[in-house]
């Protein structure tokens, strides 16, 4: 059609004129990009004259419902519709709106692609619950529940997919739930927010139909494999992504494969199809059959028990359902295998044969156990290649080294499965697949390798062993692939339909799926433990990050946008997996420096000699006690010690609550106490921000008493008017007022060194309605301050309870509560308080440790010292950058507010974001928080040197410098 056409349809239809136009793909409509002045941009879809219009009117509606339930998807909006005249017929015309980005088609689709487009894919199907409408029940070529009614393709493999599919898939189809899903995630209709970026949506809505969603799934997953040198790594990507997003069900994860397979199958038989009826548009149609053929090639080495097992793994599944009976019967009663060879299996050396080893280090008499889960490069032959780019090299074996003849037994009563001989270099010689099942009935298999040849003959399949038969004997050099006599041990959970030409060694990047199929074998190997006979497991940082995203909630977050594998601690420092070492200015709960030898050695002696509950009598917990009550001003002297600063501050409110016979509490603004629920609740931080359900019934918020960005500046009494007034709105709404609940530092609030006078008048306040006075010190206290021991006295007053966590254990789980004997007293009901862990001799041996630390090393003078110092120079900063608007705290608890304007103090919350990524870049780590997240948070182990502080304020020159210049 030519241009002059267009335009004549764009101003007849739409009144568009002077616009420029661009032929877009498309496999039946001719679409055009049409562009007008400043950059403003159409899409035009001109359909065939037989296009159905209430498949139109079905997208247009389905456009509608995505734009009003889910507009961060950007699914184009309908500008208009039309019908004109064409060469006689009536065509129907749309003019969409224009998505901006890069189709998927142009780029190689990386891993962080791929997971992003699984999750766009779920986006759309969780924004498509509830859509109806007649259109979607129509008949349609790419319904894959009637794929088994398309014409029959030509190529075998198509034939043979849709077969399986009629047979065996379709019924499990029919019975998952139904709903609307796009359909048609290819690569022409998903976009990239920029080139080498993330997905952002998809487009074109024609082929919407009613499915299970996992059909949608299937087609995103069958075209995201196109191009990828690895397709199921490709696909384990889209289809993490889809599960972080919207839960996948293991049965829809069962017939996965099968849809993608379908899916590409169709895609087969229906260009043949369409070929037939349109050859002159062939060349179109016959676009992503080369493609096509190319991965169907590259699935052929896929078995479907492997990818089924990669999806599950993917989306945090074990991998083999059937693994969990198997490990269960290992570890019962009724499991005792026999010895697979004479020699105490115990006594011999574990051999490291990682690397390039190559045996030679077998000890004279031949005796050695090699061990599973080792990276092995001496896997040298083709034998060991794979079309996927990557060697197989893990070993998911035990070897047992003995000599040639040693004789070989049956571990458990069983059948053969089969046996075979494998003469090429490096395979197994002499090999048996023994089939064995638990007490429930669950088959596994037994494989053992490098047998003599002459045993195998009589190893003939379906023949029954007996547990403590010999059955082989090791074979020779020559006859088993070349290797050193011994005996290769394998266990299997899934056979995936193959037999002796199961892999004992495999891809490194596929060690997770393997694990379950193949387990460790050592149950199996009588007087041999799992971990003595396995190599460590080894993460890349990488592998560790998607992997927190399967197994851990995806509500634990990482630090930067590169986060960091740290793998020791050493001061005031970190380190890395390769060693570098990154100076901490985030983490004040390792309180005097990461692993403190003094700390780490009263942990180490005091395990080894008892750690229980304190039922018992132990001096630890007594001294403790003591120790601690020695730090707090009269009359607080009763100590409760909890596992965590959470546990410490959810007593607290008990203790209240119960002192008080009352349930409100007045909270202060921008708090964070913990994460348990009732914390929760008390915690501005979290129940006012995303996520969170706001302010309960039982609760008020007192303002966040902010010399610099608060409405009375540092008049701290004119704040407290708000704890007397929640004080009197809980007493009107029935709770009463329990507790007045406050960091003495606000941390979350943004390092806010709390105004003059407001603890004073806040306490009156609360006091005079009958509430308690609770100082969280987690984060600020046990002398961080440098001047006092706690946050609270520099304001001269003295709290009803005071909590402390984190600092105390130096990272060990410890908390404690300290209150005064009256609130203890009436904290005695008749219900026994009995915490199991807490307070046991361990934890306690941790805790004085730490106090001894700070008293022998003198780590609140030196928090004093290097904290004053550390403050000036922060000052200093501020007449080289106009970015910092404020300097706060004290001792090592500090605070820099980043301004955009000093005048206005607009929060410079993006460039505060740039500026942590940026110290990061010159070795030091560093954090953000506040109500504006502009706040940078400075509270590092109280053991930072004064060099390194030069060192920090280096750095935060240099980044604030280079920042600034950025922008």
């Amino acid at each position: 059609m030519v241009d002059s056409l267009v335009h004549q349809i764009l101003f007849s239809a739409f009144n568009v004129s002077n616009a420029q136009l661009r032929r877009l793909a498309g496999e039946v409509d001719l679409n055009f990009s049409v562009e007008f002045g400043a950059g403003e941009k159409r899409v035009l879809k001109l359909y065939g004259p037989n296009v159905s219009t209430p498949d139109l009117e079905m997208q247009d509606t389905a456009l509608a419902h995505l734009a009003s339930v889910a507009p961060e998807l950007g699914a184009p909006i309908l500008h208009g519709t039309s019908k004109v005249d064409v060469d006689g017929q009536q065509r129907v015309v749309r003019l969409l709106g224009w998505v901006e980005g890069t189709v998927w088609g142009n780029t190689t689709g990386r891993l962080a692609q791929l997971r992003s487009l699984g999750q766009v894919v779920a986006k759309t199907d969780r924004a498509l619950v509830g859509f109806d409408h007649d259109g979607l029940d129509r008949p349609h070529r790419w319904l894959m529940n009637s794929a088994s009614e398309l014409e029959t393709p030509q190529d075998p493999w198509a034939i043979s997919t849709l077969a399986r599919f009629r047979s065996t898939v379709l019924p499990k189809v029919r019975a998952l739930p139904q709903q609307a899903i796009h359909n048609d995630a290819s690569e022409n209709n998903i976009l990239l927010d920029r080139p080498d970026g993330v997905v952002r949506g998809l487009i074109d809505f024609g082929d919407m139909v009613r499915s299970p969603r996992v059909v949608g799934l299937a087609v995103a997953v069958a075209y995201a494999m196109f191009g990828q040198v690895d397709p199921l790594t490709a696909a384990c990507a889209v289809v993490g992504g889809y599960h972080h997003e919207v839960p996948l069900e293991p049965a829809e994860l069962s017939i996965l494969h099968d849809l993608v397979c379908t899916r590409l199958a169709m895609s087969v038989a229906n260009a043949e199809a369409q070929i037939r009826l349109a050859p002159d548009n062939a060349e179109y149609l016959s676009t992503s059959q080369l493609a096509i053929q190319k991965l169907i090639r590259t699935l052929s080495f896929v078995e479907f028990g492997l990818a089924h097992a990669s999806y599950r793994n993917a989306c945090g599944y074990l991998p083999v359902d059937s693994e969990r009976a198997v490990q269960r019967y290992f570890s019962s009663a009724s499991f005792q295998p026999a010895p697979v060879v004479t020699v105490l299996l115990a006594t011999l050396p574990v051999l490291d044969w990682s690397g390039n080893a190559t045996g030679t280090e077998l000890p004279a008499d031949g005796f050695a156990i090699g061990r599973y889960r080792e990276d092995r490069t001496v896997y040298d032959t083709d034998a060991f290649a794979t079309p996927f780019g990557e060697r197989r090299t893990m070993h998911l074996g035990v070897d047992i080294f003995v000599p040639a003849g040693t004789p070989v037994f049956a571990p458990l009563d069983g059948v053969v499965h089969t046996s075979e001989i494998r003469n090429d270099r490096g395979d197994y010689g002499g090999v048996a697949l023994l089939e064995h099942r638990t007490s429930d009935g669950v088959p596994f298999w037994f494989l053992m390798g490098h047998l003599s040849h002459a045993c195998i003959a009589m190893l003939a399949p379906g023949r029954a062993v007996v547990q403590g038969e010999q059955i082989a004997n090791v074979g020779e050099k020559h006859e088993n692939g070349g290797w050193v006599p011994h005996v290769h041990a394998q266990l299997y959970t899934d056979l995936l339909g193959r037999s002796t030409d199961l892999p004992g060694v495999v891809r490194k990047s596929q060690l997770d799926v393997w694990e379950s199929i193949s387990p460790n074998p050592a149950p199996m190997l009588a007087g041999l433990s799992r971990r003595g006979v396995a190599a460590p497991r080894v993460r890349a940082r990488a592998d560790l990050l998607q992997r927190r995203t399967v197994n851990l909630s995806t509500s634990l977050s990482v630090s930067y946008s590169e986060p960091l594998h740290i793998v020791a601690g050493d001061g005031a420092s970190l380190i890395d997996h390769t060693g570098r070492r990154w100076l901490d200015l985030v983490n004040n709960v390792a309180h005097v420096g990461h692993e403190h030898p003094q700390v780490v050695r009263a942990l180490t002696e005091q395990a080894s000699r008892l750690n229980t509950n304190t039922r018992y009598l132990h001096p630890n917990i007594v001294e403790f006690a003591e120790r601690l009550r020695a730090l707090f001003p009269d009359p607080l002297s009763v100590v409760f010690v909890t596992n965590s600063g959470s546990e410490a501050n959810d007593l607290a409110l008990r203790l209240a609550q119960t002192a008080t016979n009352r349930s409100g509490t007045i909270t202060m603004d921008w708090g964070y106490h913990g994460n348990l629920t009732s914390l929760i609740e008390v915690s501005p931080y979290k129940f006012n921000r995303t996520g969170g359900k706001g302010v309960s019934d039982r609760v008020r918020i007192a303002e966040l008493p902010d010399p610099y960005r608060g409405a009375f500046g540092n008049e701290g009494a004119a704040y407290a008017s708000s704890v007397a007034s929640g004080a009197h709105s809980l007493r009107m709404a029935g709770f009463g007022a329990a507790a007045f609940l406050h960091e003495s530092v606000s941390g979350c609030g943004g390092q806010v060194e709390l105004a003059s006078g407001y603890l004073s008048a806040a306490y009156d306040a609360a006091r005079s309605a009958g509430a308690l006075c609770i100082a969280d010190e987690v984060q600020c206290g046990l002398g961080r301050v440098g001047s006092h021991w706690s946050a609270f006295e520099t304001h001269g007053v003295v709290p009803d309870i005071v909590t402390l966590g984190k600092p105390i254990g130096n990272g060990h789980p410890l908390g404690a509560v300290i209150t005064t004997p009256e609130i203890a007293r009436r904290f005695r009901t008749g219900m026994e308080y009995f915490n199991t862990f807490a307070g046991n001799p361990v934890s306690c041996a941790v805790g004085l440790a730490v106090l001894d630390v700070l008293d022998n090393e003198r780590l609140v003078a030196h928090a004093d010292t290097v904290g004053t110092s550390f403050r000036e120079g922060l000052v200093g900063l501020m007449d080289r950058h106009e970015l910092i608007g404020d300097v706060r705290g004290r001792g090592l608890f500090l605070g820099v507010d980043l301004v955009a304007d000093r005048d206005t103090k607009e929060p410079a919350t993006s460039l505060c974001h740039e500026v942590v990524e940026a110290m990061k870049q010159r070795g030091v780590l560093i954090s953000s928080d506040g109500p504006h997240d502009n706040v940078l948070k400075i509270k590092p182990p109280m053991v930072l040197s004064a060099s390194e502080v030069n060192r920090v304020l280096g750095a935060l020159d240099d980044a604030l410098t280079v920042v600034r210049s950025e922008h």
